[in-house]
């Protein structure tokens, strides 16, 4: 429901943890798993068996922990794992049980070429990290590829075989949570978590901590994505517009005025090919190569949970949709929008911006890397800005999804002692092996790294390392400009630094030229890319896709018909197929084809989570 968060700044395979059946924000469980909390609690009679780095960070509510229950016992070892005399900064809480704790887990995981050949997740590095310094093993009950993940879960929850720990999709979590399944972790993310850990989830702000609790307690560690990545921006080409002798756009007529001079112009510089000076794919809706953006121009928002009254409606359906659909449809009478342009895939799209036949299009940060720096590689004197919406003024307002929450880490209430303090630490070595961390490895002896078989996806629980641009950017600048590479602490930001290095210093004479433009654009470039996300989140000026929850009954039965409907109104409006006088008609189907009863299904379980 709140829609992707754009390039995930995360490691191989993390998105496809769940074979993902949807996207509404995070990866789901199939459908047929809304019906495996019923059947688990008839088939185990379960009313007998349950009774960034560095810095300071703020703790959930304090509570009394949840006592475990017997049925999976604690070994009793009498050789724990020997504590570090001497550990480095960051990794104070590495201190091992005193008595071996044993977790059932399984695992979906496919091979990762960058790991060392024939590692599986038993034989993960970090599973004997674990057990050399945090006294914790993982018995693994068992493994499969990533897209069998989904549907041996829902057969084991619904047999009743739980394992310890495990990662549940937001609808599964809150089956589970109201079921009275899961581990309260309150006090053991207080205490165990470390700064890493909470830095992170702190700069993700309150909002997947919040869905992970109820009534002041936490129930799961959310793996959320950053969404200051989904924030969108239109991007153009600045050679043509000074080519054309014009200004960027300051309001919403001399955008789409501009659109169409871009249309009219880049014949003459692509051997008279037909060119959209707006380029979309088929999917509209999309906020990438696609027009979810342009609404947001005019202060529409389709597909988001937005708030109006105090209640939450969806966008598709409400009357700024008007203003916009008139814009895109005068667009396309102009010639501005390719007149093929809903028959356009993503590969069309990439070609016909590689080969000068697109003046402008909208999406998130990462586009300049991909796929606009084919078009720098393939001609040099090629150059793209991107224009912040509220610089339209007006309406315009982009969107920023409240949570990007992938999936909640949790203890089951079978779990053994001490289950709750053990997945917290796994997530704190997890983290501490991450690249992206400024924290000192040395202590792993090299068992932190993928060509020495280790894997943090190859785990059973983690969180995801969203590169924390808000510190990054400014170091990597303040080192550049000091022309002190060797300033900067962490491995990626030296990756960057060399990026921005080589295209400011040779520019179209680098040899990456494509790569090296688009890395920086990207990421490092003020006023673009990644840029205009931290610019939204710092100003607060941005419209919130509020809801992030378990699919609802009736968006698992009519969500693919109501984007199919809408879609295709959009396209048809676009095209003069639809007028104004059609939009009361529209919004009547969307509700009576299940948007009316999504729309309240939706209110009630955001109203249920946030209170």
């Amino acid at each position: 429901m709140t829609g992707t968060a754009g390039e995930p700044n995360i490691q191989p395979h993390a998105a496809s943890r769940f074979a993902p059946t949807k996207s509404k924000g995070g990866t789901t469980l199939k459908k047929s798993t809304k019906r495996s909390a019923a059947a688990m609690a008839a088939a185990m009679s379960l009313s007998l068996a349950l009774s960034a780095c560095g810095g300071s960070s703020s703790a959930v509510a304090s509570s009394t922990a949840t006592a475990a229950s017997d049925s999976t016992a604690v070994s009793s070892a009498t050789t724990a794992a020997k504590p570090v005399a001497d550990l480095p900064e960051g990794l104070e809480w590495m201190t091992p049980f005193d008595e071996t704790v044993t977790l059932n887990v399984c695992v979906g995981w496919d091979a990762d070429s960058s790991v060392k050949d024939g590692t599986t997740p038993e034989t993960n590095a970090l599973v004997q990290l674990a057990k050399d310094y945090l006294n914790i093993e993982l018995n693994f009950l068992w493994m499969v590829p990533n897209d069998q993940l989904s549907e041996r879960l829902a057969l084991q929850f619904s047999s009743g075989e739980l394992p310890d720990i495990v990662m549940l999709d937001s609808e599964n979590f809150y089956e589970f949570l109201d079921s009275d399944y899961l581990r309260d972790l309150t006090d053991a993310y207080n205490n165990d978590a470390s700064d890493d850990v909470k830095n992170i989830l702190n700069m993700l702000g309150e909002a997947p901590m919040q869905y992970a609790s109820r009534d002041g307690k936490l129930y799961g560690i959310p793996a959320a994505l950053d969404p200051t990545e989904g924030v969108a921006g239109l991007y153009y080409r600045s050679d043509w517009l000074d080519a054309l002798g014009l200004s960027e756009p300051t309001n919403v007529q001399e955008m789409n005025d501009m659109l169409v001079k871009f249309a009219e112009y880049g014949p003459t510089v692509n051997g008279g090919k037909d060119t959209a000076g707006l380029g979309s794919t088929s999917s509209v809706l999309n906020t990438n190569f696609a027009l979810a953006a342009y609404f947001q121009a005019y202060g529409a928002y389709p597909n988001k949970w937005i708030m109006r009254d105090g209640e939450l409606v969806n966008g598709i359906v409400q009357d700024e949709m008007v203003d916009a659909l008139n814009g895109l449809k005068d667009l396309y009478d102009r010639g501005a929008l390719a007149p093929d342009f809903a028959t356009w895939n993503s590969d069309q799209f990439t070609e016909r911006v590689t080969s000068d036949q697109v003046g402008a299009t909208f999406g998130t940060y990462y586009i300049p890397a991909w796929p606009l720096n084919q078009n720098k590689d393939a001609n040099p004197d090629a150059d793209w800005k991107e224009i912040n919406l509220p610089n339209l003024g007006g309406n315009a307002k982009p969107a920023m999804n409240q949570a990007s929450i992938q999936f909640f880490n949790v203890v089951t209430k079978n779990a053994p002692e001490h289950a709750e303090e053990a997945l917290v630490k796994l997530i704190n070595l997890g983290m501490a092996v991450n690249e992206n961390c400024a924290t000192d490895k040395t202590i792993f002896n090299g068992l932190d790294k993928a060509e020495n078989g280790a894997s943090v996806f190859y785990l059973p629980v983690y969180i995801y390392f969203p590169v924390p641009w808000a510190t990054y950017r400014p170091e990597i600048w303040a080192a550049y400009e000091a022309k002190d590479r060797d300033s900067l602490k962490v491995e990626y930001e030296k990756v960057m630094y060399d990026y921005m290095d080589d295209w400011l210093t040779n520019g179209n004479n680098s040899e990456n030229r494509g790569t090296s433009w688009g890395q920086y654009k990207s990421r490092l470039e003020k006023g673009m890319g990644i840029d205009i996300g931290l610019t939204a989140r710092e100003t607060g000026f941005y419209e919130t896709n509020y809801f992030y929850g378990g699919a609802t009954a009736t968006e698992q039965r009519a969500s693919s018909t109501l984007s199919d409907t809408a879609t295709s109104f959009i396209i048809e409006y676009i095209m003069g197929q639809k007028t104004e006088a059609d939009w009361e008609s529209f919004k009547q189907s969307w509700n009576d084809m299940g948007g009316a009863d999504w729309t309240k299904e939706v209110n009630e379980q955001y109203k249920s989570i946030a209170g």
